[in-house]
């Protein structure tokens, strides 16, 4: 069954609390489970407790900002990936985090799209085998191409999906940000649907404005519905900018689920 976790980089900022508060907020409301991004800015140890305290999980955490990124298409950066994988290993294993997002960064301007293709697979398998037996996943993300990526080497759900196949390494899978593939202009399933099993993780917000499930025109109840029947059992993370506040958050999500798709 579907459950919903919450990124606090986006939401439960009201009161300018910490990143511990902001864990405790969240789990206030109803989230089991929450979603940070660069984990090397966090005091590790305090928000570590807040876990610890209030039984929440963090579920995912991100290996290198996606404004400063490796570019996984240069087979000259492996090296440094694979040093930021290890790093970010180290963290969310103190943390009890068992996914490690991972963006595959920007084209390489003159050279052959395969041969960035394959070093990109190259960089995944590296950076993995680094850190096999540790538990922890790599989640590859696409994002969107209108904003966050108008040059990603990655550029669409079935792109990744398919270096994935080819990859075929269980410890990496795909986080299918549904958010970005709406941009994308994916429609509902569209390159998922026979990769289901290559789904490490999906996350969610509202289009147009990156805002709570409702505040635009999506129908996430129709969404939620098609992901459960598709057989995903997994975390649905809410990367929204509330518009509302974010106690609401999860009461909101939930009431989805019960709603016919």
């Amino acid at each position: 069954m579907i459950a919903f976790s919450v990124c606090i980089e986006t939401a439960f900022t009201e009161d300018d609390g910490d990143f511990p508060q902001r864990v405790r907020a969240a789990a206030a409301s109803g989230f089991n489970a929450v979603e940070i991004w660069d984990w090397w800015t966090k005091p590790l140890a305090e928000l570590r407790n807040a876990l610890r305290d209030t039984g929440t999980a963090l579920h995912t955490l991100c290996v290198e900002d996606w404004r400063d990124k490796c570019r996984l298409g240069d087979a000259a950066a492996r090296d440094q990936f694979v040093e930021r994988v290890q790093r970010a290993a180290a963290a969310a294993l103190d943390l009890g985090t068992p996914n490690l997002v991972v963006l595959p960064g920007d084209r390489l301007e003159g050279v052959d799209e395969a041969i960035q293709h394959h070093a990109l697979m190259a960089a995944l398998d590296a950076a993995a085998t680094a850190i096999a037996g540790s538990g922890l996943t790599l989640l590859l993300e696409v994002v969107n191409r209108q904003f966050e990526g108008p040059n990603a080497l990655v550029r669409d759900s079935r792109t990744a999906l398919d270096l994935l196949r080819r990859l075929g390494r269980p410890d990496v899978a795909f986080l299918y940000d549904r958010y970005h593939a709406i941009l994308n202009a994916e429609p509902l399933g569209w390159a998922i649907e026979t990769n289901m099993d290559l789904i490490g993780h999906v996350q969610a917000a509202d289009v147009p404005g990156r805002h709570e499930f409702g505040t635009g025109t999506v129908d996430w109840a129709k969404e939620l519905h098609w992901l459960g029947d598709a057989g995903y059992t997994g975390f649905v993370g809410i990367e929204a900018i509330p518009l509302g506040h974010s106690r609401e958050l999860h009461a909101q999500a939930s009431r989805l689920l019960v709603t016919p798709g």
